[in-house]
């Protein structure tokens, strides 16, 4: 009896933390969840329970070596340059790409190492703030671009990204949602999905949740370092408002509890950055 007393005690403790860590970090008063991350807007401002916006995950220095990254490396996706939109290119380059590029001596080994450490600290941020209690796994991750066309304009009223969920197919009569096909992979084993925001300076670009009418319930203005979480069900819909002039860059970066869909990619950048490291056969940004 008294190791059971003991067994539920502990639980409540540990329930009771988080629920304290949450209420502390949506009120930003915390750094108890990552140093040195600020609440931008809290679950109440995004209108849901699993969501939340931060600062200060990526530093001035982070988001310029990761533009410059995708200025050298991000190309456009295999179905074709307007996938979203006949208005925007969208580009984008992934970990191993990346590594391939370093190996090349195409960019700098740092550039490899910032986009690695970055996207962990965001999976830190994730697992922390969402109180998770197993491991949680990068599934995928992406450095995305969208760049406007030259005859674009205000008067757009397409999407730079349609709403959608990021493991499930919506149904946008009844709001239903179905399991992707097979070919896009394991979207289904998606469980929480971050974007981090490299930059500003464009027009239009906001990420937005969605209502059932969709249109945007709450806005999120990209600048570098910012970071928005949120679990990827049917719960949180989202998308991308038009850019209409400029360049928008982002990392998408999604998580999973489920270890047998962990990103290879990323194991895989991760020696081949760690071995330029120890041999030093890298070249600065400044021999390039």
């Amino acid at each position: 009896m008294k190791m059971l007393c003991s067994i539920v005690m502990v639980g409540l403790v540990a329930v009771w933390m988080v629920s304290t860590l949450n209420l502390a970090i949506a009120t930003g008063t915390s750094s108890d969840v990552m140093s040195g991350l600020t609440v931008a807007m809290g679950p109440e401002d995004l209108k849901g329970k699993k969501r939340i916006l931060v600062d200060g995950l990526a530093t001035q220095e982070d988001c310029d070596m990761l533009l410059d990254l995708a200025q050298v490396g991000a190309k456009a996706y295999y179905q074709g340059r307007h996938h979203y939109s006949d208005f925007e290119v969208v580009e984008g380059i992934q970990l191993d790409e990346t590594a391939k590029l370093v190996q090349k001596g195409v960019i700098t080994v740092e550039s490899a190492d910032r986009f690695l450490t970055l996207t962990e600290k965001a999976r830190q941020f994730v697992h922390r703030y969402f109180g998770l209690g197993p491991e949680l796994y990068v599934q995928f991750t992406h450095l995305v671009c969208r760049t406007a066309e030259p005859y674009s304009s205000d008067q757009r009223i397409d999407l730079s990204h349609t709403v959608h969920s990021d493991n499930c197919k919506l149904n946008y009569n009844d709001w239903t949602c179905e399991p992707y096909e097979p070919h896009l992979g394991p979207l289904h084993a998606r469980h929480y999905s971050s974007v981090i925001f490299l930059n500003d300076g464009f027009k239009g670009g906001k990420f937005f949740f969605s209502n059932r009418n969709l249109t945007a319930e709450a806005t999120v203005q990209p600048k570098c370092g910012r970071v928005v979480a949120f679990s990827s069900g049917p719960e949180n819909p989202h998308g991308v408002q038009a850019v209409v002039e400029g360049r928008r860059c982002v990392i998408a970066v999604w998580f999973t509890l489920d270890k047998t869909h962990d990103e290879l990619r990323r194991h895989e950048a991760r020696k081949v950055v760690d071995s330029l490291w120890k041999s030093g056969g890298h070249q600065s940004k400044a021999e390039l």
